[in-house]
């Protein structure tokens, strides 16, 4: 079975000749027994040309999904039962990598927060059935004594100082009401506006919204809008080495440190998804944010997180960096311009090195602003 997978593991990129190449896989087919099965062919030629060039996958997971698959293949017979097999081994793979995982997490936090807006939103409603029902019979009540107190009542000053006092405490249980409503109001949007895990910082739902309303201010008053675009850098080992609660804990204290430097320029500190921040500046050009993205990185770097273990303590302390792209709004562009800007200098700042700030304006390659 070695030569025939070493044969197979060949990638496209390393066959100078595209038609070889295809008569390669043919051979290999045909070995197989499968020469003429389309469905083999569509598996081989995924497992080798498609899963390597995927991003979804590192060099090391695109090698073990191919060994995977061409030795359930030399387990022969391929028959029907065998390939749902090995399709079932494929879509493990795809659906077991960190993306599709932060997809993952995404989703189920934009579940959660609609979740609690809904459970929120019932309570609002039981309250407002349960205030009507209280004000009716408040009504009923006084109705009642009052009918009762003038038929009772010969002396009318007396009739009306005890009419007053049943509408004093009307009025105070009415400003009760409103203050209870308004603590109402004021949980609905911190659900509705508020991530459910980073709780300092915007939901991905608050942030579409307000950019909307910045680029409309900006424009009509020609100043200048820049957004940054955070990525803690391996963060991935940071879950993988210390666990989810951990990665939770991480991001509760960036989020902390991004949302305390952001209130300092009243900037828009929002979750964008995963480990991903991004900060709304408005009323500012690319080289203020770019500075301010600094201080965020260099205070990052210098503030470690101190993991809260049940059971004895341990002193291992974790540090994390970030990267940060930041691009500033320009002529004719979208919301989505302007975030895939600053995600491209983030890329940037990633692939020279991480934990650094980069500017759009200064990459040379990239669609122009």
């Amino acid at each position: 079975m070695g030569p025939i997978v070493g044969e197979v593991l060949m990638t496209p990129d390393q066959s100078k000749n595209h038609c070889h190449d295809l008569e390669k896989v043919q051979q290999v087919l045909e070995r197989f027994g499968v020469a003429e099965d389309a469905d083999w062919m569509a598996v081989v030629l995924f497992v080798r040309n498609l899963v390597a060039e995927m991003n979804l996958f590192t060099k090391s997971q695109k090698c073990a999904i191919q060994a995977a698959v061409f030795e359930q293949m030399a387990a022969r017979p391929l028959d029907r039962k065998s390939f749902r097999q090995v399709i079932a081994t494929i879509q493990g793979f795809l659906l077991d990598n960190s993306k599709v995982a932060d997809l993952r997490d995404q989703l189920k936090a934009e579940r959660d927060g609609a979740n609690a807006l809904y459970a929120e939103m019932s309570r609002v409603v039981q309250d407002i059935q349960a205030s009507s029902q209280t004000r009716e019979t408040s009504l009923e009540r006084m109705g009642r004594d009052t009918e009762k107190l003038i038929c009772a009542e010969e002396d009318k000053t007396e009739v009306v100082r005890r009419f007053r006092g049943m509408i004093t405490e009307m009025v105070a249980q009415a400003r009760e009401e409103a203050r209870t409503w308004e603590e109402h109001a004021r949980q609905v949007e911190r659900t509705a506006n508020f991530d459910p895990l980073l709780s300092e910082l915007y939901s991905r739902r608050a942030l579409d919204v307000q950019i909307d309303g910045a680029m409309e201010r900006a424009r009509r008053n020609n100043s200048p809008l820049s957004l940054m675009f955070l990525d803690v850098d391996h963060f991935k080992t940071v879950n993988d080495t210390y666990g989810h609660l951990v990665g939770d804990g991480v991001l509760r204290v960036l989020a902390a440190v991004v949302s305390a430097h952001a209130m300092l320029f009243k900037g828009y500190a929002a979750r964008f998804g995963g480990e991903e921040l991004v900060v709304l500046c408005e009323d500012m050009d690319e080289a203020a944010a770019v500075t301010r993205a600094e201080a965020i990185r260099l205070d990052v770097a210098n503030c470690p997180y101190e993991p809260q273990y049940d059971g004895p303590v341990q002193t291992e302390i974790v540090c994390v960096t970030v990267s940060i792209g930041v691009a500033q709004l320009q002529t004719g562009q979208t919301s989505t311009d302007l975030t895939l800007a600053a995600d491209q200098a983030m890329y940037a700042a990633k692939t020279r090195g991480r934990n650094m700030v980069v500017a759009y304006s200064s990459l040379q390659a990239g669609p122009k602003a």
